[in-house]
């Protein structure tokens, strides 16, 4: 009996043991992804009126159909520049910005797990972005950016006491997941923002915050991570680990802030899955970490939904080990969902209400201008002088002479950021009779989030920024053009000054003409100057050539008109009620008519 007995153990421990090597060794979940939506909650464009081939209506039909595949095995993550960029945005943000937002509301139908905050976040006053963050939040979303520090002690996101150095907003999420046969893993997701952020956006807008940690001034992306996955690794147990981080790939070859990515990814070890963002090139990259593992980072640029497909490896019941597959689903190549479709009527037919609605008209001589701008790029617009450029720099001019008893600019400083068809050329330019209304001007002026200011300037320092724009020009083919590497968002054209550049002389000596009223502006004391928050941020050598930022401004709408007033296209608008029919030979309201040019 005994040996029967020890014979039928034997018998059930052979049994087991092979149920548990026959048993499965693998599971698999997915993480999906896309990154700079920027506003496009509804399918259709208000602009346009057409249909938006990259909306989160589409957004959601392409999640469903991989929850369809994986059911709850699932985390779904929006890497930033997601409450900016369209006229709808525009309206939500600052005429509704006690109400949930449309891109948080399709996120919370969609059912987002994470939410990366990127640069354009900090478009915003913390008042308007933040109240959305916490609508997220409390509908299940999690709002990461674990290199968003505060400077000194004070509170976070939620109001809660926090130490200088301390992130403001969460830095990561931790999800676990069980399996049918009682295998588990646990997967950490680090949420990190744009390292150059301060270079693009006024400090009023990020009171308090940096965006790197202190001990990592220079912003670099690896020792974030390297800090964010010790934590995540020692304290939390994580077996897999995956950076969302608002940062475009770049290169491994020459370091860019904003653009880290991939160097990142080289130079780090324990991350599985990369998601980036931010220079809109949807893409799927494999690299060698610091270790010579792979390493996959995706990117879906604001046009596809990715889809990484995690094999997760256990050996003895723990993870053993990751393989990743991923893809790139077109958002164009899938319907958008009905429901959520529905749900953003109401705000398109708002904001289209408010958007549409008259509020002056071009006529008297643009018909005869048309052939400045017609078919032109942005490119295009600073190699002369144009009646549509001029239009913009007379409305800044105006517009700072608004508030009572603050003496305004007289020169202009601005870069053309007109709106553009698929072709690159100008989507709208007007004829003689073009009614204008908040339609119009997005596409005379498509960036909402430049606030208008001015600043006062020496002749000199004026001088000095003219001289810089000018040497960022060059021959090309025997003609003007664009130096390489120029960006047309720090290439300004100026109003108010009579200047010339010769792009075939040597850098320093480009800006050879530069008059007030027939004076060099170098031998004028000071001069009044309208300009973009942009342009204070400091970025393409203007803090460099100036010396100035935000805190020299004598003038920002934000301060005397308010916040939902402050954006240049709404103070363009303003200047045209003002105007009612806008001509292009319209003196300017303050300072001197000017000309310039651009030597072939």
């Amino acid at each position: 009996m005994r040996k029967v007995l020890l014979l039928f153990v034997a018998i059930c421990l052979v049994v087991s043991c092979t149920s548990i090597e026959k048993g499965p060794t693998s599971h698999s979940i997915a993480v999906v992804s896309t990154t700079d939506m920027h506003g496009r909650a509804a399918s259709k464009d208000v602009a346009t009126s057409k249909e938006d081939a990259a909306s989160m209506p589409r957004v959601a039909t392409a999640v469903n159909n991989a929850r369809e595949k994986f059911g709850d095995d699932i985390i779904v993550i929006d890497n930033g520049d997601t409450i900016q960029g369209t006229l709808m945005a525009q309206y939500a943000i600052n005429y509704k910005m006690d109400v949930i937002n449309p891109m948080v509301s399709a996120l919370s139908y969609i059912g987002y797990d994470v939410w990366t905050m990127g640069n354009h976040e900090f478009n915003f006053l913390p008042q308007q972005r933040d109240v959305q963050v916490l609508f997220a939040e409390n509908n299940g979303i999690s709002c990461l950016s674990g290199n968003v520090t505060l400077i000194e002690d004070g509170v976070n996101v939620h109001g809660n006491k926090a130490k200088a150095g301390e992130s403001y907003y969460q830095p990561y999420e931790i999800f676990d997941f069980k399996f049918e046969d009682g295998l588990k893993a646990r997967v950490a997701v680090i949420g990190l923002g744009n390292a150059a952020n301060a270079n693009w956006d006024l400090a009023t807008n990020y009171p308090n915050l940096s965006f790197s940690s202190l001990e990592n001034p220079e912003g670099i992306l690896a020792n974030e991570i390297d800090k964010w996955v010790d934590v995540v690794k020692n304290k939390e147990k994580a077996d897999i680990v995956v950076v969302a981080v608002h940062s475009g790939l770049g290169s491994a070859d020459e370091f860019s802030l904003e653009s880290q990515t991939f160097m990142a990814a080289e130079a780090t070890n324990g991350v599985d899955l990369f998601i980036c963002g931010h220079d809109h090139q949807p893409n799927i990259t494999v690299t060698k970490n610091n270790e010579r593992k792979d390493v996959t980072i995706v990117n879906g640029g604001g046009k596809a939904l990715t889809e990484s497909i995690l094999t997760i490896n256990f050996a003895k019941g723990k993870v053993a080990g990751v393989d990743i597959e991923s893809s790139l689903t077109s958002l164009d190549s899938v319907a958008p969902d009905e429901t959520l479709s529905l749900m953003m009527d109401d705000w398109y037919d708002e904001t289209y209400q408010w958007a549409s609605s008259p509020i002056g008209t071009f006529d008297n001589g643009w018909n005869s201008v048309r052939v400045q701008a017609e078919g032109k790029s942005n490119n295009d617009m600073i190699l002369s002088q144009t009646a549509l450029m001029d239009f913009i720099h007379k409305a800044q001019i105006w517009c700072t002479w608004q508030s009572e008893g603050v003496e305004g600019a007289t020169v202009s400083i601005a870069s053309p950021v007109f709106g553009t068809d698929s072709n690159r050329n100008l989507s709208f330019v007007p004829s003689d009779g073009d009614t204008i209304s908040t339609l119009e001007l997005s596409k005379l002026y498509r960036y909402s989030n430049n606030l208008l200011c001015a600043v006062e300037l020496t002749g000199v320092e004026l001088y000095n920024w003219m001289s810089c724009v000018a040497d960022m020009y060059t021959i090309k083919d025997g003609k003007a053009a664009m130096g390489e590497g120029v960006s047309i968002y720090g290439l300004d054209t100026f109003y108010g000054v009579d200047y010339v550049i010769d792009p075939s002389l040597e850098n320093g000596k480009k800006l050879v003409k530069a008059e007030i009223n027939g004076v060099d502006i170098r031998e004028i004391g000071s001069v009044k100057v309208a300009l973009n928050s942009y342009r204070l941020s400091g970025g393409y050598g203007f803090a460099e050539a100036t010396g100035k930022s935000e805190a020299d401004c004598f003038w920002t709408a934000s301060q005397f008109l308010g916040s939902d007033r402050a954006p240049v296209p709404t103070q363009i608008g303003e200047y045209v009620k003002a105007m009612k029919v806008v001509s292009p030979s319209d003196k300017v309201s303050h300072g001197f008519d000017s000309s310039w040019k651009v030597i072939e």
